[in-house]
């Protein structure tokens, strides 16, 4: 994982947000907003890794990652089953070839960074530019 100031696995919005600005800050080279998460080197990266040179994390990948889930990246042609959220909340089950998981649970991405900012899907920024997605995470942790 990359070098924070603030506890290993933040809790709270503004702590996450504040982590993942930290690290965006250590390796801007993978920020990427049109990536959830882009890994050429390998299909998984644990929390406890950094991104290896060429890899692509959007805001709500790195999100994932600084919050302890393992961001997997399988070829375009394979799909798993994973669990996503609805605007309303509800729970169903999608395929998709890039997820975050922790242990046997498989999320999308999105719905993960979500989660760990606390944001209603009116308020995500998700398909921004990166000046956007900075901004609001900027303001996520008070900076």
């Amino acid at each position: 994982m990359t070098d924070t100031d603030v506890a290993p696995k933040p809790e709270t919005p503004a702590d996450v947000a504040a982590a993942v600005l930290d690290a965006i800050e250590a390796q801007p080279d993978v920020f990427d907003m049109d990536n959830w998460a882009y890994l050429p080197e390998a299909l998984r990266l644990t929390p406890e890794e950094a991104p290896a040179c060429g890899s692509r994390l959007c805001a709500a990948g790195w999100t994932a990652h600084v919050t302890g889930w393992t961001l997997v990246s399988l070829p375009s042609e394979k799909k798993v089953e994973v669990t996503g959220t609805d605007d309303d909340g509800d729970e169903y089950e999608t395929f998709a070839s890039v997820y975050a998981e922790r242990g046997e649970e498989r999320r999308l991405i999105c719905d993960v960074a979500s989660r760990a900012l606390r944001l209603q899907p009116s308020e995500t920024f998700w398909y921004v530019d990166a000046p956007t997605a900075l901004k609001r995470l900027r303001e996520i942790a008070g900076r």
